[in-house]
This record gives structure tokens, sequence and C-alpha cells, in this order.
């Protein structure tokens, strides 16, 4: 990552402090107007709690379709971190930590940017754009654990020349993100490109920092599975059914927000970078290139390149506007700063989860309350039920006793399993073979089905309850 020689220090005009104020409370006040996904939060809550008795899940004992199949749990630590979330403060705490970690992690790519040389109003703004182009991605899961020691690992870095025992942190950093999440291939990674900047500088100090980046990659094997969490990521991120299954795998395209947003933006940068009559150096290029293809392979590594394109922004703009802003002979102005804070540290004060009970229909997305009611009510301990995928996570966090066909460990499902599952959900010619050669004995039906009619048609189903999500099958 490049850098100014420079240390910049930071303005203590209040506008300043607004500005930069502003890139912890924004981001705080958009998370907390949403509801969390229960798509991944809910499985890893209830695998948070092995975890924190002592174990770390590694085969499955959830599903009646592939009880046994190995399970790497690259994400335990992220689990655990959840479950005593949950644990203190149920759903109004996970979602206050939510806000926390977007808003710290939005104002720590400030410090980067800012590090880098930028001016306070320019690193606020461009900390600002990222978070809207990575705000599709900052759902509360593992990743977003993972956001903000990547966001330190990019201030760090940036502030390396005039605090160069920072650095440092980086096998910490990397260790912790290698039992939180799979992004942690990226930490070795930014560390060598900060490596090739100083290469480039001719930095005295760059023999240091290739030392510091090989402790980072051996460091993202300090993991109760050794150095399988490489081959993990490597399996995850090629396998064929997630990447045409899961919308967040599929490779980045025109025809969605996230597409637009991460695509306009390098575009910008392209216009920028082209137009501001310098030349670019090519460990520039070679990191945007990079973290722009990441996203381009997958919607969900969206937020690295939202990460890292400010910081790298940042310095080029630094060195376009090197010279010093004159200071005002007269006072700054500190109204208009105090109550531009003032009104949002309001409104996340209104905002507050707390304020909202503590019924989790409340908090969460796909987790239908009134079919976890009904499954609670009609479905007895040991029921092969099927549920509709992306609420299957939910339904075996609500109702542990009841094994799913299917949920969002779509990584460890056979490939078999999950064409069977596609048989049912899409009304296939095979339907009925598939779950009666399972004996599925309830199904958990979205309102969006194209087999409900024929559900309720069929004499060997019955319909015990149905509102605007879907509907309950038992078996007659």
């Amino acid at each position: 990552m490049e850098t100014s020689p420079a240390d910049p220090v930071a303005q203590r005009d209040p506008i300043d402090i607004a500005w930069a104020s502003l890139t912890f409370l924004v981001p705080a006040i958009v998370s907390l107007l949403s509801k969390m996904g229960a798509i991944d939060l809910a499985y890893h809550i209830r695998a948070g709690e092995d975890v924190l008795h002592g174990n770390i899940p590694r085969v499955d004992t959830w599903t009646f379709t592939f009880p046994g199949t190995a399970w790497l749990d690259q994400q335990w630590l992220a689990q655990g971190i959840f479950a005593s979330l949950y644990r203190v403060g149920s759903w109004p705490l996970l979602l206050a930590a939510q806000a926390i970690l977007v808003g710290v992690s939005t104002w720590l790519v400030y410090l980067a940017a800012r590090a880098t040389g930028a001016r306070v109003r320019i690193a606020s703004l461009l900390a600002l754009a990222g978070f809207v182009v990575a705000t599709p991605a900052l759902g509360m899961r593992p990743q977003l654990l993972a956001v903000p020691l990547f966001a330190i690992l990019l201030w760090i870095t940036a502030s390396r020349r005039t605090h160069p025992g920072r650095l440092w942190l980086a096998p910490l950093l990397a260790c912790l993100c290698a039992n939180i999440h799979g992004s942690f291939v990226l930490f070795p990674l930014v560390v060598g490109l900060t490596w090739l900047e100083d290469r480039r500088r001719h930095d005295p100090s760059a023999q240091r920092t290739l030392l510091i980046a090989a402790c980072t990659a051996v460091a993202t094997i300090v993991t109760p599975f050794g150095p399988g969490v490489w081959f993990y990521v490597y399996n995850v991120s090629t396998d064929p059914v997630i990447r045409t299954t899961i919308t967040e795998w599929a490779p980045l395209t025109l025809s969605t927000v996230p597409g637009w947003l991460a695509i306009g933006s390098a575009l910008a940068i392209v216009a920028y970078l082209a137009r501001r009559g310098r030349q670019t150096p090519w460990t520039t290029l070679l990191t945007l290139g990079i973290f722009f293809l990441l996203a381009l392979s997958a919607q969900r590594a969206i937020v690295w390149w939202a990460m890292v394109a400010p910081v790298v922004l940042a310095a080029s703009l630094a060195e376009a506007t090197a010279e010093p802003a004159a200071k005002p002979e007269t006072a700054p102005a500190r109204l208009p700063a105090y109550v531009i804070v003032g009104t949002l540290v309001a409104a996340l004060l209104v905002l507050a989860p707390w304020w909202r009970g503590d019924s989790y229909d409340r908090f969460l997305t796909a987790a239908p309350p009134g079919l976890t009611q009904a499954a609670a009510d009609h479905l007895a301990p040991g029921t092969r039920t099927l549920v509709y995928q992306p609420w299957g996570s939910w339904f075996e966090f609500a109702l542990p006793n009841v094994p799913v066909f299917v949920d969002s460990r779509i990584e460890i499902v056979p490939d078999d399993v999950w064409r069977d599952y596609g048989q049912v959900a899409f009304s296939g010619a095979d339907w009925k073979d598939t779950l009666a050669r399972y004996d599925v004995q309830a199904i958990v039906a979205s309102a969006d089905w194209n087999l409900l009619p024929m559900l309720r048609a069929d004499p060997g189903w019955h319909e015990v309850y149905s509102d605007d999500d879907g509907a309950l099958f038992v078996r007659a």
C-alpha cells in the first residue's frame, strides 16, 4: 500500500472533527436501520454454543440427508463470539454489535486514508464512498468480524513509514482472521503488495516488510485445522455448485445494485487516474487491479475492493494536494459541527436496538415467525423436515431437535443431496420419489414455490398452517 512520507497531524478544527465523526456515525446509523439476515447468523450461533462448550464441530449432526459428513468449521472463533453476544444480550446486542463493527471499520478506513497524507474531508468522503459500495456485504456474519481486522491492516500498512513497528501486528491480525473467516488469505497478499511498493521506492525497510509478509503467511495456519484452512478456502471459492447457486458467490454483473456500485466506482477511479496528469505507479495499478478482479469474481468480495480503493486513491489525491492548506485567520465556526454531530448522535440513540423489544422477527430476516411457531407446535423431535433452504439456518437454530434436509452450509452439502433438494424446491419430475426416498415427514415451503399447489392437491400431504411467508405440510 502506498503512503505519504509525512504523517499527517489531525486537524483540531470542529468541522474536521465532524468530518471524522461521520465515518463512524453514518455507517452505524444505516446499519441500525436494517435487519440482520438469519441465513448465516442463526446456524453460526448454534455452532458457537458447541464452541463455548469446548467442542469445535467436526462432522454434520444437523441434517438427515448427510449426517456424519466431515465439516471443517474454519469460522469457529466467530461462532463463539456470536454465541457469547447472544447469551449476554440476545438479538438487540447482536444488532448493536453489527452497527459498531460497520462504523469502526469505516472509521479505520478513514484513518488509513489519512495516514497516506489525505486531508480530513477527502479521507472522510472516500471512506464513506467505500462504505456505500460495501454496504451489500456488511451483514452480521463471520465476514463482518474480519472486516475491521482487514481495515486495521490497511491502516498499519499506510502508516508504516512513521510507525514502522505497527506492521508487526499483521501476523497477529492474520492469525485471528484465519480462525474467523476465509478472507485471511488477503492478509499476506496486502503485506506482499506493501513489500512491492517498498521495493519500488527503494525503501531500505523492504527486507523487513518481506519478512513480515512471510510471518503473516505462516500465521494463517495457526488454527485447529492447520494448513487445511487454505484447502477449505480454495474448495469453497471454486465449488461450481456454490458459484452457480448462491447469489453472493456469483460473478459481478451490471444487472444488480452491487454490480453497479462496484463497477461504477472502478470506472470513476480509472477516469481520475487517466486525467490527473501524472504517471500512476505500477504498484498502485496492481493493487487496484487485483482487488477489483476479486470483486468481479464474486459479489461477496466487493467489500475488500471498497476498503482498499479509498486508501489507494487517497494516496494519489494526497500527492496532488501536497501543499498544505492555508489556515484561516478567523476562528472556525463551531455551531455547524456541533449540530451535525449532535443530530447524528441523537439519531443513533433513537435507533438503539433495545427500543425494539426482544422479539426475533424485529431483528431478523429469513426467520418466518408464523411458520416457526407452527413447526414448534406440530413437529415432534426427530421429524425429518425439508425446509426452504434460505430458512434452513433459522429452523435448525430455533428447533434444534428437528433435522433438516439442507441448510446454509452449502460447502459441505453433497452434490447429489443438493440436486435432490432442487427436485422438490423447483418441482422437478421426481419430487415425489425424492421425498419418499429420504422419508421426508414434513415440509416448510416458501409461498413462491411452484410445488405448493401440487402439495395441496396431493392426498399424501396435509397442510397444517399457511401465511404470507409459506406453508407447513405434514404427511397425511
